[in-house]
């Protein structure tokens, strides 16, 4: 969902300073506060904000990977579970825990087109994909087969990961894997997750009620042996992660954010493999209930019900951003900002990263000034408008080179527009979405109802490109 920061919040954000790693637990609720369990991607810092909301984590207990850790340990992109409290009045909130286990960790075996595989799990990249500064390009480019990653990601039906975030160690480290227990053999002590099989006959396990994993339950493994062939990880621990309705604990909100695992209906589907349902008072944003459907990105809010089912109050659809601009921003008021003419907003769920040589971790619009170099994904909001609302937005070291990625649109050769942006492409590379070079008259042909990603420089208001490409167009 998009709720708009408030200004006092932009402020807010700059100024605080959250320290992590804290040893207890509030255990009480602030006054106009009720209990909430949130999950969803860490989009800033300051102290944290996930899914809209601004949690203070003074007091909180920060565990990375089933480790306690400093704030600072955490990332941008990583998905994070948060018990606490919630004022829905101002969007704030007091964390009692945070918790972040990351989907895989460990070395790339192969990358194929926006795939990898990482110990046996499938890896998607998309728009909606965050990279740490060390990754360069920031994209599956700058990836190689047997670099050491951390993936944090969304998990689709299939167990295929949609990845929010992946960060490249410097040297390999403890492997780990988060994913659901099949074809659980006890006489040889192995099961599988995905491709991978976990051979647990030496491993500590943990939070297992009958003593031992069972079929169907989620567990992160870690371990330090990986064999590739076959594809097996000896488990050193294994612990049966508990659900957010086991975690809360007693009766309280939820905010889930994930992919829908399982469909039926609109009245029952799954997000993120735990139950959910509507009413006929379920408000839907960016969206309505007939877009529910297998692997859409949502966030739900509401409460559990006496059957464990989560009753939504509010259902909204996440977009990761279909269109792209890189440049220099020429404009920031209070919740926007300018890049390329565009009129961007930037929201509570924006993801936001600073990527510069500054390296704020409690990065904020209040720290963005005209004449710094931004990477912005969005999506055009209202329809029509010409307008983005942001995604994920980075302030990334200065540049003069402009990149632009959205709907081509016809002009008078050798221009044409993308999102309404004049690119002059009299002296670029052109090239079709297979890579294949084009002849501009060809180009102008086939981009017709695509998309387009152009780089090249500035001039005036136009982009004279020195590359532009056809893809398949982001519905998203």
């Amino acid at each position: 969902m998009n709720k708009v920061i408030p200004t006092i919040l932009l402020a807010a954000a700059a100024a605080l300073v959250a320290c992590g790693g804290g040893s207890g637990m509030s255990g009480t609720t602030p006054p106009g506060s009720v209990p909430v369990m949130a999950t969803g991607t860490i989009t800033g810092f300051g102290s944290i904000y996930v899914n809209g909301l601004h949690f203070k984590t003074t007091s909180a207990t920060i565990r990375k990977n089933g480790q306690v850790v400093a704030q600072s340990a955490l990332n941008v992109g990583e998905i994070a579970r948060i018990k606490g409290s919630k004022n829905d009045a101002d969007g704030t909130g007091e964390a009692d825990s945070v918790d972040v286990d990351e989907n895989v960790v460990g070395p790339i075996a192969t990358i194929m087109g926006n795939t990898l595989t990482v110990l046996g799990q499938t890896v998607k990249i998309d728009a909606g994909t965050s990279f740490s500064s060390d990754v360069k390009p920031a994209d599956i480019t700058g990836l190689k087969v047997a670099d050491f990653v951390e993936v944090s990601g969304l998990t689709a039906a299939d167990g295929s990961i949609t990845a929010t975030r992946i960060g490249r160690e410097a040297s390999a480290g403890t492997l780990q894997v988060l994913g659901t227990v099949s074809s659980l053999d006890t006489t040889l002590h192995t099961f599988m997750i995905n491709a991978l099989i976990v051979n647990y006959s030496a491993a500590n396990l943990t939070g297992f009620s009958g003593g031992q994993p069972a079929d169907g339950d989620l567990v992160v493994v870690q371990g330090t042996t990986f064999d590739s062939a076959p594809t097996t990880l000896t488990a050193t621990r294994v612990h049966k992660q508990m659900s957010d309705e086991e975690e809360a604990g007693d009766h309280r909100d939820m905010e889930r954010e994930g992919l829908i695992t399982r469909f039926a209906s609109a009245t029952d589907f799954d997000v993120a493999g735990e139950p959910v349902t509507t009413t006929s008072t379920t408000v839907y944003r960016n969206g309505t209930a007939a877009d529910l459907a297998l692997n859409v990105k949502v966030e739900v809010e509401g409460s559990i019900n006496s059957s464990n089912v989560l009753v939504a109050d509010v259902v909204s659809f996440h977009h990761n951003g279909g269109i792209e601009l890189q440049s220099t921003v020429t404009a920031v008021t209070a919740g926007t900002l300018t890049v390329l003419g565009v009129e961007i907003t930037v929201t509570s769920t924006t993801r936001l990263e600073d990527r510069s040589s500054a390296q704020v971790q409690m990065f904020s619009l209040s720290n963005i000034s005209v004449g710094d170099t931004v990477d912005v994904h969005g999506f055009e909001s209202p329809a029509g408008s010409g307008k983005l609302v942001a995604t994920r937005l980075e302030r990334e070291p200065p540049s003069t080179e402009v990149e632009v990625n959205g709907p081509f649109a016809a002009g008078v050769s050798p221009q044409f527009t993308v999102f309404g942006i004049t690119v002059d492409a009299s002296s670029a590379t052109l090239r079709d979405a297979g890579g294949a070079t084009l002849t501009l008259a060809d180009f102008l042909t086939q981009a017709v109802g695509k998309s387009v990603e152009v780089s090249g420089q500035l001039s005036g208001t136009i982009v004279t490109a020195s590359e532009a490409s056809i893809h398949a167009p982001d519905n998203d």
